[in-house]
C-alpha cells in the first residue's frame, strides 16, 4: 500500500485485520522480458487503500457507462470502466477481496468496506473484469471508445470519444 494513502495503521499493526498476503505470480519466461512477451503491468487502489489491486495486460474497451446503475453508484454522470482478464487480476491490498453488490443476478460489483468506493464489476460467465478507470494508478491509454446508454446520460453532458484502435482503418494510398 502507498504510505501516502494510509489513514490508519498498516494491517500487521492492527490485530482486527489479517495480515496481507503477497501475490505469487511465476516467473516469467527466460527472456519474455526482452523479447517484449512480459505482460504489461498495472496497479490501481480504492480512495483509502485498503482494498488494492494488479491487472495484467493490455486495457480492453474502455468505456464510459450512463446505466441508471452506475450514476447512482458514483453520484456522477458516468463511470469510466477499463476491461482486463479476469485471470490477470490479484488482490494486493490488506482488505484482500471487496465486499460484493450484485446488480443484477448475472453482474457484481466490487466495493471497499471501509471508504465505499467502487473498483471492479465481473459478469457471470465472462473471462473479463471491469475495473473503474480513476482506480488504476497509471490512467495512460485508458481513454474511453464506447459510452453506453448514452441516451440515459445527463442532457448537459458532452463526451468526445477517443478513436477505437479495433476499428477498421481506412486504407492508405
Amino acid at each position: 500500500m502507498n504510505p501516502s494513502l494510509r489513514t490508519t495503521t498498516p494491517a500487521s499493526d492492527d490485530p482486527a485485520l489479517p495480515p496481507a498476503a503477497l501475490p505469487v505470480r511465476p516467473a516469467p519466461a527466460p527472456g519474455a522480458a526482452a523479447a517484449g512477451l512480459e505482460p504489461e503491468h498495472r496497479t490501481g487502489h480504492c480512495q483509502c487503500g485498503h482494498i488494492a489491486y494488479e491487472v495484467l495486460g493490455t486495457p480492453d474497451d474502455p468505456h464510459l457507462c450512463s446505466c441508471e446503475h452506475e450514476t447512482r453508484i458514483s453520484g456522477g454522470p458516468a463511470v469510466l470502466w477499463v476491461g482486463f482478464r479476469k485471470d490477470g487480476l490479484t488482490w494486493t491490498g490488506p482488505g484482500r477481496e471487496p465486499t460484493w453488490f450484485a446488480t443484477y443476478t448475472t453482474l457484481k460489483r466490487g466495493f471497499c468496506p471501509r471508504c465505499g468506493t467502487h473498483v471492479i464489476s465481473v459478469a457471470a460467465g465472462s473471462d473479463m473484469i471491469m475495473v473503474t478507470g480513476f482506480s488504476l494508478t497509471d490512467q495512460t491509454g485508458i481513454e474511453p471508445v464506447g459510452h453506453s446508454y448514452r441516451e440515459s446520460a445527463a442532457p448537459w453532458m458532452t463526451i468526445t470519444l477517443a478513436p477505437d484502435p479495433r476499428a477498421p482503418q481506412p486504407a492508405t494510398s
